[in-house]
Parts: C-alpha cells; sequence; structure tokens
C-alpha cells in the first residue's frame, strides 16, 4: 500500500499527464512509465533535471559540453538519457545515465523533475532542409537548457588509462574516414569523396599509418589499417587519441576527436559553416559558394560543387600543416 506522500505524488502526477494538450498515444505512454519513474527516484534520489537528445551518437556527445556548463552552473544533479551510454560513463557532471525513453522522460516530467530534450534545429520536409542556426549548436541547446554564462563547446569523453593504452596502433597514426552515409541519419551533403579520401591515403601513407575508422559497410581504404565495424564508441575514442590527427567529415568522428583533444581536418564543404558546428582549433575546408551554408539535407540544384571544390590536394595540405605543428610541439605520439 503506498504511503500517503507517494499516493499524493502519484495522483498530481496522473492529473498533470491526463490534463495535457496532446492527450493520447505520447500520455498513455508516460502514464504507463510512472511505477518505473517512481522507482528512479526512489533508487537515485530526484534530479534537477533529465537531458537527452535521442539518436545518433554525435548528437549525445554534444550533450556533454551542455551538461558541464549546467553543473558549473548548479543546475544539478543531472540525469542523461542515451541510446549511447558507454559515451557518459566517469562523467561528473552526471549523476545517472537512463536509456533513450521519451515516455519515461515525460513521466519524470510529471513527478517534477525538468524535461530538457535539447535539440538545435527544426527540419522542414518538404524543403529538405534544416533551419540554419544563428550560433555554434552546442551554444544553442546550452540556451534551451537555460545556461547563462559563457559555454565551451568542446565535448568531453572520460577514457580509462587502459583504454586509452589499447588505442595506439602504430608511433604516428592518423586516423581517417572514407564516408558518413552510414550513419543513423545520412546527409549526402555533407559527403566528399572515398576515392578522395583514398588519394590522400596514397599520398601520404609512406610517412604516417592510417588507422580507418567507421562502419564496416563504409568503403576501405588501401594502405590504412582496417578498423572498420570493429570498435565501440569508446575504442574509436582510445584510437582517436593516439593519433597526431584525424581526418574526416563533420559528424561523430570529428566531434570525438574534439573530445580527445586531437586536432582534425574536416571536409565541410558549404552545406554548413564550421562556426555552426565544428571546432576553431581545427582546419576546416570550406567552399564560399554563394548558396553556403544551405543546410539542405540531399538535395541540391548545383552538383555539390562545394564539395566537389575541395581536392585531395587540399586535405593533404591541411594534414601536412598539422602533422608539422605536432611534430614541432613533440606530441606526436602520445
Amino acid at each position: 500500500m503506498s504511503t500517503p506522500g507517494r499516493g499524493d505524488a502519484v495522483r498530481a502526477a496522473l492529473a498533470r499527464l491526463r490534463s495535457a494538450s496532446r492527450y493520447g498515444g505520447v500520455a498513455r505512454d508516460a502514464i504507463s512509465k510512472l511505477p518505473a519513474a517512481l522507482r528512479l527516484v526512489r533508487e537515485h534520489g530526484r534530479p534537477a533535471a533529465v537531458v537527452y537528445f535521442g539518436g545518433a551518437p554525435g548528437d549525445d556527445l554534444l550533450l556533454t559540453p551542455v551538461l558541464r556548463a549546467m553543473d558549473a552552473e548548479r543546475a544539478g544533479p543531472l540525469w542523461v538519457m542515451s541510446a549511447h551510454a558507454s559515451l557518459f560513463a566517469g562523467n561528473p557532471h552526471v549523476a545517472a545515465t537512463l536509456p533513450f525513453d521519451d515516455g519515461l522522460a515525460r513521466a519524470l516530467s510529471a513527478l517534477g523533475v525538468r524535461r530538457l530534450r535539447l535539440r538545435y534545429h527544426d527540419y522542414l520536409p518538404s524543403q529538405d532542409r534544416s533551419l540554419a542556426p544563428d550560433d555554434h549548436i552546442v551554444r544553442l541547446m546550452a540556451l534551451r537548457a537555460g545556461v547563462r554564462g559563457p559555454v565551451d563547446v568542446a565535448p568531453e569523453v572520460f577514457l580509462t588509462e587502459a583504454e586509452i593504452e589499447a588505442g595506439r596502433i602504430a608511433p604516428r597514426q592518423v586516423a581517417i574516414q572514407s564516408t558518413a552515409l552510414g550513419a543513423g541519419m545520412a546527409i549526402r551533403n555533407k559527403e566528399w569523396f572515398p576515392e578522395r579520401f583514398q588519394q590522400v591515403v596514397d599520398r601520404l601513407s609512406g610517412g604516417v599509418q592510417f588507422v580507418q575508422l567507421g562502419l564496416a559497410s563504409d568503403p576501405p581504404l588501401a594502405g590504412a589499417v582496417d578498423l572498420r565495424g570493429r570498435t565501440t564508441l569508446r575504442e574509436a575514442g582510445a584510437v582517436l587519441a593516439n593519433s597526431t590527427a584525424f581526418v574526416g567529415l563533420v559528424g561523430f568522428l570529428m566531434h570525438m576527436a574534439r573530445a580527445v583533444r586531437t586536432p582534425s581536418v574536416i571536409v565541410y564543404g558549404g552545406r554548413e559553416h564550421p562556426s555552426q558546428s565544428g571546432y576553431a582549433e581545427n582546419p576546416n575546408l570550406c567552399s564560399p559558394v554563394p548558396c553556403s551554408p544551405c543546410w539542405l539535407w540531399s538535395r541540391c540544384d548545383f552538383g555539390r560543387m562545394c564539395l566537389d571544390r575541395i581536392t585531395a590536394d587540399d586535405v593533404v595540405a591541411a594534414l601536412n600543416e598539422v602533422l608539422e605543428a605536432r611534430d614541432d610541439s613533440g606530441r606526436s605520439d602520445r
């Protein structure tokens, strides 16, 4: 039998859910999750907020600077919901990590927990376009979370020493990918050309050992150590942590490289601008075409000229600059 306090909390939560303007499937799902929400609160204590994005690991990794900023402003304790819980292991700004479950988040909200589903864009299906953000997407998420102070946009992941050691493949390794089309939300207008990534490997393989990360279905790069589909998210982070540099596209591996403080050469093209989603520390290769940044997903009326204009020579030159800077700083071998 419920205690009066607990019964009152359940009745109040049910009343809030049933009076929701969108009462229907969403509310019924949340009502069914109330027992689980109550159990979690009993086990872990009541959080100040449950924070989540839902979807791709790169987006979840972008929650980490927001959580850091919220914690700095004493907005905790904070719970995170994610389908990629390993990204938050050891994170001192996270009190608990739960599987992604929007119904459970709404049930917690009905119990008085602040629910923060942080997004940074609105998608317009009829135009195959996201609305272009007017600031860096991390700062926009932080603003939605109520952060008032400055925000360092760099994500973070907390790898153990053993994990980092296991990511060492060669004395002077460079991580690389060949495509991002295998992502859960593939955006063709982010995509460079696998054959040009191959040209980069061919040009520089004598001086560095390339290590290919990505999905098993990604086009293989001859001459690279093949780790496609063979790493967890954290193992990919460990490989990046041991790499002199990363060469790739906008997406999870770019964000993970920044999380482990590895410089990256990123082929941006023109779909979005680095000031909106990237990191100023990186060589970000862009094409200043009139239609950029368009934030279109896959449709392009101009043959993706913003990407086509970036050559393998451009990437090789940028990567050589990174390698020379790392060698000069004495940090090319971690």
